[in-house]
C-alpha cells in the first residue's frame, strides 16, 4: 500500500464519527481551537495552534486529490495563518 492509502485506511474510522455530527461542530471547534491559541497563555495557545494546524492538514491531506486549485489555496493559506499565529505568539 501507498502512505496516502495507509492514512486514508486509518482516518477512515475518525472521518466516519466526524460526519456523524451536527455540521456547525467542525467549524466551531476550528474557531475555538483559534481563539484558544490567541488569547490563552503561550503554552496552551501554542498546544491549541498545533492541534489546529494538525486538524487542517490532515483534512487538507485527506481531500487534496478532490478539491480545485482556489480550495486548494484555502487550504495552504490556512495552514500559513496557523503558522503566522503562532510565530506572533513567540514575538
Amino acid at each position: 500500500m501507498t502512505l496516502r492509502k495507509d492514512i486514508e485506511q486509518l482516518s477512515r474510522p475518525a472521518l466516519v464519527r466526524l460526519s456523524a455530527l451536527p455540521k456547525p461542530v467542525i467549524p466551531i471547534a476550528t474557531i475555538v481551537l483559534l481563539a484558544v491559541g490567541v488569547l490563552a497563555p503561550v503554552g496552551v495557545g501554542m498546544a491549541a495552534l498545533l492541534i489546529c494546524f494538525l486538524w487542517v492538514a490532515w483534512l487538507g491531506y485527506l481531500s487534496w486529490p478532490v478539491v480545485t486549485g482556489g480550495q486548494r489555496a484555502i487550504r495552504v493559506v490556512m495552514l500559513l495563518l496557523i503558522m503566522a499565529v503562532a510565530a506572533s505568539r513567540f514575538l
